[in-house]
C-alpha cells in the first residue's frame, strides 16, 4: 500500500472512530431511526449543492492556474482539481497538494509553483467561510473569541505573505538550516507564486466566489435541519453554525477536521436549543458532514481513478 492509501485508510479510519465515538454518546436506535427515515430528496438536494460549491471552487482553482500562466485543458484541470478532493481527510488539507503532483505527472509543471494555489485555496476558503460566520457572530453568542483570534491569524499570515523584505529574511534564515538550506531557490519559487495569487485585489474577489461557493453547503445542512426538525433553526443560524464549526475544523488542524468539527456541530446545536435531543443533533451532523466532506472524498477517489486509467499525455506548460 502506498502513501496515498495509507493516508487516506488512516482517515477513514478516524472519522469512523470518531462517528462511533458519537453513536455511543447518543441514543442509538434513535439515531438510526433518524438517518433511515431521512427524506432522499433532501439528501439528493445537499449533494447537489456541495457540487454546486465544487464548481465554484473549481473556477477559483483554474483561475489560480491561468493567473501564473499555465494554460491546462480545462477538461484535465477539472479532473486533477476533482483528484485532490480525496485528501480532504489530511491534517489542514495539506495532501490536497497532490493536485501539484499531479499537474506535474501529466502537465510538467513544477511542484514548487503550483503548490501555492493550494495554500491560496485554503486562505480564501477560510475568509469565506469568516465572512458567512461573520454575519451572524454579533447575533449568535457563541465563539466570538475563537473567531476573532482564527481571523486575526488569517489575516496575519496574508499580510507577511505580501511583505517581501520579511518574506526574505525568513528565507535567509532558512538558508542556514541544514536540512532545508538547499531549499532556498524552490521557496524562492513557491513565493513569488504566492504573492501573485494573494495580491489584495484577486484575493478580494476569490474571496466572494469562495462565499459564494460555502454559501451553498451552509443551505444544505439549512436542508437538513429543516427535514429533522429543527427548532427555530433559520437560514441565517444554519449557516453561522455551519460555517463556525467548519472554522474550528480547520484551524484545528486535524484531518478533515474530524473530532472537533462534528463535536462543536453537535454542541452548539444542543446550545441554542436546535434540537431537544442529542441524536437529532447527531444526525444532523451525520449528514452535513456526509454530504460536505465524505460525499467529496468518493467523488476525488473516482476522479483520481479516472485520471490513472487515462492515457498519460505529457505536456509542457509551463510559461
Amino acid at each position: 500500500m502506498g502513501k496515498l492509501e495509507k493516508r487516506i485508510v488512516w482517515g477513514v479510519i478516524l472519522g469512523a472512530v470518531v462517528y462511533a465515538g458519537i453513536a455511543l454518546f447518543s441514543d442509538v436506535s434513535e439515531l438510526l431511526d433518524h438517518l433511515a427515515t431521512f427524506p432522499l430528496a433532501v439528501m439528493a438536494a445537499a449533494l447537489g449543492l456541495s457540487v454546486l460549491n465544487y464548481g465554484f471552487r473549481f473556477l477559483k482553482w483554474h483561475a489560480y492556474l491561468g493567473r501564473l500562466g499555465f494554460r491546462i485543458p480545462a477538461g484535465s484541470s477539472l479532473n486533477i482539481f476533482l483528484a485532490g478532493m480525496v485528501m480532504s481527510v489530511t491534517p489542514g488539507k495539506v495532501g490536497e497538494v497532490l493536485k501539484s503532483l499531479l499537474l506535474k505527472e501529466r502537465h510538467g509543471l513544477p511542484v514548487a509553483k503550483t503548490a501555492p494555489v493550494v495554500l491560496a485555496e485554503r486562505i480564501t476558503d477560510l475568509l469565506g467561510l469568516f465572512v458567512i460566520a461573520g454575519i451572524g457572530i454579533t447575533t449568535f453568542d457563541y465563539g466570538r473569541w475563537a473567531f476573532g483570534v482564527s481571523l486575526g491569524l488569517v489575516l496575519a499570515l496574508i499580510l507577511v505573505l505580501n511583505r517581501p523584505s520579511l518574506v526574505g529574511a525568513l528565507l535567509d534564515l532558512c538558508e542556514k538550516l541544514p536540512l532545508v538550506g538547499g531549499l532556498r531557490p524552490k521557496l524562492e519559487d513557491a513565493y513569488a507564486s504566492t504573492r501573485r495569487l494573494l495580491g489584495w485585489k484577486l484575493l478580494s474577489w476569490t474571496t466572494l466566489i469562495s462565499v459564494i461557493g460555502w454559501s451553498m453547503e451552509a443551505l444544505a445542512f439549512y436542508l437538513i435541519l429543516d427535514a429533522l426538525g429543527a427548532q427555530h433553526a433559520g437560514i441565517e443560524l444554519a449557516a453561522f453554525v455551519f460555517s463556525m464549526t467548519t472554522i474550528l475544523g480547520a484551524v484545528s488542524f486535524l484531518p478533515g477536521g474530524l473530532g472537533v468539527t462534528e463535536g462543536s456541530m453537535i454542541g452548539v446545536l444542543m446550545v441554542m436549543a436546535v434540537f431537544a435531543e442529542q441524536s437529532s443533533a447527531a444526525a444532523a451532523t451525520y449528514l452535513i458532514r456526509f454530504a460536505t466532506l465524505w460525499f467529496g472524498v468518493v467523488v476525488g477517489f473516482v476522479a483520481l481513478i479516472w485520471f490513472r486509467a487515462r492515457e498519460p499525455e505529457p505536456e509542457s506548460l509551463d510559461s
